[in-house]
């Protein structure tokens, strides 16, 4: 009976796919950020450390929640004007990766995007609600977690008060 759960757990979760994402520690506004590996949606390995002196928008979302479709348009205008100052990372946690994929296509989003299958980072970073957004200063300390959709202006008055000249958006 327990191998046949280990092989279903694994059919449904797919091989491999909870060791492509690290994560130690956790987030609170004012401490510095988790240390988080990952892989996008290219299959290339990347850390969020590798933003150090850049700041980031963390952007939890989901094909399932239409909030985070929703905002997704308006989270990849605002990454257009403000690329050379701001990294945008969209982390999709607990989804299927084709329709999380066919989603991106859909919405047009450009930014990195990676997945979360089993939700530890979204749990690192405090996550309660979808999306959730993570603002991450240039020295990797959050500043900020925002819980709801986000518009365009809403993104950009956040981007602008957690990073001020460093993202002006």
């Amino acid at each position: 009976m327990l191998i046949l759960l280990v092989v279903g757990f694994l059919a449904v979760r797919g091989p491999g796919r909870a060791s492509d994402v690290s994560v130690e520690g956790r987030a609170a506004p004012g401490r510095t950020s988790p240390d988080v590996q990952l892989v996008d949606f290219d299959g290339d390995q990347f850390a969020l450390s590798d933003y150090h002196g850049t700041p980031v928008v963390l952007n939890f979302w989901a094909s399932w929640c239409p909030n985070c479709v929703a905002e997704m348009p308006d989270f990849e205008k605002v990454h257009q004007d403000v690329k050379e100052q701001v990294a945008f990372i969209g982390i999709d946690q607990r989804d299927d990766r084709s329709a999380a994929e066919d989603l991106a296509h859909q919405t047009g989003v450009t930014y990195r995007l990676a997945e979360d299958p089993d939700g530890r980072v979204f749990d690192a970073f405090g996550g309660v609600g979808m999306p959730t957004t993570v603002f991450i200063d240039a020295d990797g300390r959050v500043v900020d977690v925002v819980t709801g959709q986000l518009n365009e202006a809403l993104l950009r008055d956040h981007i602008n008060r957690s990073f001020g000249d460093d993202g002006r958006a």
